[in-house]
This record gives structure tokens, C-alpha cells and sequence, in this order.
């Protein structure tokens, strides 16, 4: 008998298919899991535009939780852009094009082929170097 996946590894494999969906857009993947502090980007990748893109990825293991975008509310979308300001900074990006999207991964349980939905430009940047400097 198999065990059932757990939250974990459902995770993992949700953003391991959300990363070939993206590539199979021509992104980029620049870093994975980026972590500080209590937070963590999924994806963070550059679009086929040189767009720097945080990805933020729902997978689902059951279609009883909604939408991805449903998933996300203004607590976690704030820490997500404190981590992207944090990034930039680091990383010397602080003036670069960026937005951020989210990948909702349906995961059904029968082993079915998963559904996979990008949203670009889920939600929008909050605060000084964020906007597009075009």
C-alpha cells in the first residue's frame, strides 16, 4: 500500500512542475527556496523580458482549497515583498523590472495528471523601488 505524500514532498514536487512549467516558458531559474528569517520565495527566475519574477507556488494535493490566488492573503503577500526588497538589495537589483507571480499546482490524489495555472502579476508590488523603472 502507498503511503501518502506529505505536506513536504508535496511541496517539493509542486514547485519541481511549476519550474518545468515556467522553462517551458523561457524563464530562468535564479534561485530556488530563497530564505531570511521566517520567510521563504519559492521561485525567484527571470522571464523570457529579463523581468525578475518571484514565484510563489500553491500546490494542491485536493481541489477542496480554492484557487491558488485564494490562498494567498495580505500577510503573506507582505512578507513576500519584504523578502523580494531584501533580495533586490543583496543582490544589487534594487532598480531592475519586477513583478510577482504564483503557479497553483492541482496534485489529485488517483495519480492523475497534475492541472497546473500561472498567474502572472498576481499581486503588485508594494512600496519605493518596486515599479517598473521604464
Amino acid at each position: 500500500m502507498n503511503k501518502p505524500e506529505n505536506h513536504c514532498g508535496a511541496g517539493r514536487r509542486g514547485e519541481d512542475l511549476a519550474l518545468t512549467l515556467l522553462a517551458s516558458k523561457g524563464f530562468t531559474l535564479l534561485h530556488r527556496n530563497y530564505r531570511r528569517g521566517r520567510g521563504e520565495i519559492d521561485l525567484i527566475m527571470e522571464d523570457p523580458d529579463k523581468v525578475l519574477v518571484f514565484v510563489e507556488v500553491k500546490a494542491n494535493r485536493t481541489s477542496t482549497k480554492g484557487r491558488p490566488l485564494e490562498r494567498i492573503d495580505g500577510r503573506k503577500i507582505r512578507r513576500l515583498q519584504r523578502l523580494a526588497q531584501r533580495y533586490c538589495c543583496q543582490q544589487g537589483q534594487e532598480h531592475r523590472d519586477m513583478r510577482f507571480d504564483v503557479v497553483g499546482v492541482e496534485m489529485p490524489e488517483d495519480g492523475s495528471r497534475p492541472g497546473l495555472e500561472h498567474i502572472p502579476n498576481a499581486f503588485l508590488p508594494d512600496g519605493a523601488n518596486y515599479y517598473p523603472s521604464r
